[in-house]
């Protein structure tokens, strides 16, 4: 009867294993995609800026040459 239990625990304690090892590798996954996300994330903020920026320069060169700024 003993050695059922031994068996029925280690049957568990494999399972347990391998459900741990599943959820390192997801969590490994899940960890590389946040960091791409947040580099994506990055990458178009930066483009934007830019955007903004050149949108910022072109009003005020309309506004220079309208003469509403010096």
């Amino acid at each position: 009867m003993a050695e059922n239990v031994e068996n029925l625990m280690l049957e568990q304690l494999r399972l347990i294993r391998a459900d741990l090892t599943e959820l390192k590798s997801d969590m490994a996954a899940f960890k590389s995609e946040v960091h791409s996300d947040s580099l994506a994330h990055q990458t178009m903020l930066y483009g934007l800026a830019g955007v903004i920026g050149d949108i910022r320069e072109r009003v005020e060169h309309l506004e220079r040459k309208m003469g509403a700024m010096p």
